[in-house]
């Protein structure tokens, strides 16, 4: 049997891969739009939770669940090739996978690889865009259907849409929007791939900005920064897995605030106040504390968590 037609979308033999919740939502619009997925390649089980219970990725449980067969390969550097040949794939669809897909792998698919990357490329090329873009202070973001290349996130632009990003737009909330209108796009880029890669551009390096993959270190909140960057880095890693800080010992993640309104500078930095509930100096200015979670605790508002914890009033946040 000869390979589909792209004029013919519905018979495409696609291939996805991704693996976090965002991922989720392109997978499920492309079965809903009838869309022949044949297989799904998502990273492999691992602890998660705190208890670090091995668990598999929810767009591994997803396929399972719709009888897909599912790819957990540890790495893609070599011997997968044969096994992604051998599904024949017309199309390959990548949302937020987590792994690097080889030269050799990239031209297998009659139509090659198409990528979901969530950011206004060539800015925030790399693994965090979300958070890069909410911890740089930008006012907009969106999403960029690409087809991949070997560089890592330079390949040619296919389709653009862009969004406001507000200043009290955490990271689990851009991500479900931006999530919902990657599923979209994905959906009408297939819908007519004929149309979509003649129309493709060649994507700009002037203005291409790199987002690292982030770590505990960088979710630790340096109260020594000034109270409008604490506030970015603490939307940015809400509500997971949440920026962070100790006082007096104990872990807290600090889930939501806002600048305080007196935006007291006389105190040093991290020292904690109870002022409109519970207030932590900076650099410059000051951050009410309005959501939280102490360690191993459910999540509560500064004002309770301070209602009983007076003792921490005076005490150094680090």
């Amino acid at each position: 049997m000869g390979k589909a037609n792209a004029t013919e979308p519905h018979h495409l033999r696609v291939v996805f891969m991704g693996t976090s919740g965002f991922s989720l939502t392109a997978l499920a619009a492309l079965l809903d739009a009838g869309f022949h997925v044949v297989a799904v390649y998502t990273q492999a089980p691992k602890p998660a939770g705190r208890n670090y219970k091995i668990q598999k990725s929810p767009v591994h449980c997803f396929a399972e669940d719709q009888n897909i067969a599912v790819y957990v390969p540890q790495t893609l550097k070599s011997g997968q090739e044969e096994s992604l040949r051998a599904l024949a794939p017309d199309l390959a669809v990548v949302s937020s996978y987590g792994l690097i897909i080889p030269r050799d792998m990239l031209l297998i698919p009659t139509y090659g690889f198409i990528n979901i990357h969530a950011s206004l490329l060539p800015r925030w090329r790399g693994a965090a865009p979300i958070r890069s873009a909410i911890l740089a202070g930008d006012s907009k973001t969106g999403i960029t259907i690409m087809k991949m290349d070997a560089g890592v996130d330079t390949g040619d632009i296919i389709a653009v849409r862009s969004i406001d990003i507000t200043p009290k737009t955490n990271h689990g909330e851009l991500e479900e929007r931006l999530g919902a209108i990657g599923a979209e796009m994905i959906v009408d880029v297939i819908g007519n791939l004929d149309e979509s890669l003649s129309q493709a551009r060649k994507q700009p390096e002037e203005g291409a900005v790199y987002a690292p993959k982030v770590n505990k270190k960088s979710s630790k909140i340096d109260w020594l920064a000034a109270a409008e960057n604490i506030l970015r880095q603490i939307k940015a890693f809400s509500p997971s897995p949440g920026a962070w800080c100790e006082i007096s010992g104990l872990r807290i993640q600090i889930l939501d605030a806002e600048i305080a309104a007196n935006g007291n500078s006389s105190r040093p930095a991290g020292i904690v106040a109870e002022e409109a509930g519970m207030t932590v100096a900076c650099g410059s200015g000051s951050l009410r504390l309005t959501l939280l979670r102490p360690a191993g605790k459910s999540k509560m508002s500064g004002e309770d968590f301070l209602r009983g914890h007076k003792n921490l009033i005076g005490q150094v946040a680090s």
